[in-house]
């Protein structure tokens, strides 16, 4: 294609009338291709048939199927839930903004306030599943339970809250081995050596990372339960949707990215992965154009030295986007020294306290998700 079919991003922005960061969500949508700049690989170029198609179809009249299906990509919520919210720039659980939650509460009385109980206890288990990964050593964990685990059909919510506790230590002994009693917190931060201030923040990212409305693993947990199944069923429908790389699974990238940015091979990177968006890699959020309020929140805990959290700055600006909470957890696992896999690992557990909260909510509505398909021959 000639040089003129391709718009750098000021210029495809511009077009569009939308910030960099809505142009970024169209290319990781496949709805506008991008390319690297032949003339300067730090750069990308965006294809201008694609960015005029867009724009008509943004001009036409919709039908209500139409906006329906678009909704299913970081679109309206589908479903209607009291649990958490994202508005004016922040994460609202139960009408609390989370940076508030991560300040105050253990991971355990978090989850009680997103089940709605009085209180989460987690007992300490042993015989905990081995495996590659703390994905599938989490979903062999859930999958013992499901063997013996009642439908939650007929249950009540104080029933499957009741259930909480043993599942977080189920995935937490799954991810990180035998433990200590104790805040689920202290135990994982016994396992990794963490000390006091790296058990404090192990407890706050649990806490931020505990809901977030309806993603994709939590909507994946509502689909399950909706079938009236067992609670570590649900579960695993989750556990399983968070291992893809693009969800849970971006921690690995990001971590790359991170180490790139350290090393002075930023531009190197994004050349490597110029099919992906700065999402891909923990920069810039849909939800939260002006910055992700976790990431913030998890940053200000590592000193302004830090490699870590330089490279965050130093990413962040050659992009244009704020980091995300991904990024944030790499920075933080990289600056204390934890484990390879410590941002999955957190991000399982911290989760499931979400994930048991919607499946409630989900039982409790009595309804069962079921859309409808739109056929389309050839």
């Amino acid at each position: 294609m000639k040089n003129m079919d391709w718009l750098d991003a000021q210029s495809a922005c511009a077009l569009l009338g939308v910030k960099a960061q809505t142009l970024y969500a169209y290319v990781s949508r496949h709805k506008i291709r991008a390319r690297t700049d032949p003339n300067d690989s730090r750069h990308s170029l965006y294809a201008k048939h694609d960015i005029e198609g867009l724009l008509r179809k943004m001009r036409r009249p919709r039908a209500r199927a139409d906006v329906a299906r678009a909704a299913i990509r970081w679109g309206d919520p589908v479903l209607t839930t009291a649990i958490s919210e994202v508005r004016d720039g922040t994460l609202w659980v139960r009408e609390r903004a989370i940076e508030d939650c991560a300040e105050q509460m253990t991971f355990e009385q978090m989850a009680a306030v997103l089940c709605d109980t009085d209180e989460v206890t987690c007992p300490v288990l042993q015989d905990n599943p081995v495996g590659a990964s703390s994905f599938v050593r989490a979903m062999k964990g859930l999958a013992r339970d499901v063997e013996t685990a009642p439908p939650m059909q007929g249950q009540s919510p104080a029933q499957i809250a009741a259930q909480a506790g043993r599942l977080l230590s189920v995935i937490t002994g799954a991810c990180v081995g035998n433990t200590d009693s104790g805040p689920l917190h202290d135990r994982i931060a016994a396992v990794w050596g963490a000390g006091a201030r790296g058990a404090d923040t192990i407890r706050r990212c649990l806490v931020l990372l505990s809901d977030h409305e309806l993603n994709p693993s939590t909507f994946a947990v509502r689909v399950c339960a909706s079938t009236g199944a067992s609670l570590p069923a649900a579960l695993l429908a989750g556990m399983a949707t968070l291992s893809g790389p693009r969800h849970g699974g971006v921690a690995d990238l990001t971590g790359a990215a991170l180490r790139a940015t350290r090393d002075g091979r930023l531009a190197t990177f994004l050349n490597d992965n110029a099919h992906q968006a700065p999402y891909a890699y923990g920069f810039g959020h849909p939800l939260y154009p002006a910055g992700d309020p976790r990431a913030a929140h998890l940053l200000a805990r590592l000193p302004q030295s830090s490699p870590a959290r330089q490279a965050v700055i130093s990413a962040s600006s050659h992009l244009g986007l704020p980091p995300n909470i991904d990024a944030a957890l790499a920075a933080v696992s990289t600056h204390f020294n934890w484990p390879a896999d410590a941002a999955t690992t957190l991000f399982s557990i911290g989760r499931t306290a979400g994930w048991v909260a919607h499946a409630i909510e989900q039982v409790s509505s009595g309804e069962m998700i079921r859309p409808r398909a739109r056929y389309r021959s050839g």
